[in-house]
């Protein structure tokens, strides 16, 4: 075993997976951008915090409809 242990550089591992991605059809991109979001709402469905995690999510989803409430008052539409 080669000591010490090395580790793969994180922006060049990033960069290695941005052209990979770029190099994708525009409809291979949005599969696998599905794919990521699949795996983690599946994450969240399995998760034993998933009750914690709708409650967050629903926070989140009232304050940004706030968000834009408070936009349209301001700058009609």
């Amino acid at each position: 075993m080669d000591l010490p242990l090395r580790f793969p550089d994180r922006m060049e591992e990033a960069r290695k997976r941005a052209a990979e991605f770029q190099r994708l059809s525009p409809d291979e991109r949005w599969r696998a951008i599905a794919d990521v979001i699949e795996s983690g709402l599946e994450l969240i469905r399995s998760s034993p915090h998933r009750e914690a995690i709708k409650r967050v999510t629903a926070e989140r989803e009232r304050e940004w409809k706030n968000i834009q409430k408070e936009l349209f008052r301001r700058h009609g539409g």
